[in-house]
């Protein structure tokens, strides 16, 4: 992987914080034959996890046919296959990403927003002690994020909304229960690797399987 690609995988690297590596994890990884078919790969396995790759053979017309986030039956299936711990799977334009627990469960933005926001509320990094969703998030995720002193604001649905919302009340995550998730202190748009790699760090943290 040359230039800007590169340079990406170096900055997509550096989400997963200093002391932490992926040694030891399997992980499936699903690149819906999109744009993420080379950068995806590479950032889990320079971290030091072992890669199941799998839609990571783009033709210009296959693009999400069959795989990634809008069809995760297929990294579900290979998780159970491989024993993976994990299973990550982008959309055609990565901005989404939809995970498989180590039994190949589902676990949806919703989950994921929780995950996360409990940890970065923990780490001090959760700023104004909010999570900014939708209003197509479950209600549970909002009973839980009030369990732990969090609050979250609903939006119309559409990561744009959710962003100007975040903008608008100098808030730094948010996100869909369709796996759209914005970490704004990294990119100000959705990116399901970073996303991907965030949940990882907690698993790596907790000591825990997702």
């Amino acid at each position: 992987i040359d230039g800007a690609w590169s340079r990406y995988v170096v900055f997509l690297k550096s989400i997963l914080p200093a002391d932490l590596t992926l040694d030891g994890l399997k992980i499936v990884v699903d690149c819906a034959h999109g744009a993420a078919y080379k950068v995806a790969p590479a950032v889990f396995e320079e971290l030091g996890a072992s890669v199941i790759a799998t839609g990571d053979t783009p033709d210009g017309t296959n693009i999400n046919d069959g795989y990634g986030s809008l069809h995760p039956k297929h990294m579900c299936q290979l998780v159970k296959a491989h024993n993976a711990d994990i299973g990550i799977a982008l959309d055609g334009d990565a901005d989404r990403v939809i995970v498989a627990d180590e039994q190949g469960h589902i676990v949806d933005g919703d989950h994921l927003m929780a995950i996360s926001a409990i940890q970065m509320k923990r780490e001090g990094n959760l700023q104004n002690d909010t999570l900014v969703g939708t209003v197509m998030s479950n209600m549970g995720l909002e009973i839980a994020m009030r369990n732990q002193g969090i609050t979250l604001l609903r939006t119309a649905v559409g990561d744009r909304n959710v962003v100007e919302e975040m903008r608008k009340g100098n808030h730094n995550f948010g996100g869909e229960q369709s796996g759209h998730l914005v970490y704004l202190d990294h990119s100000s748009t959705g990116d399901g690797i970073i996303a991907a790699l965030k949940t990882l760090s907690v698993m790596i943290r907790e000591k825990k399987p997702l």
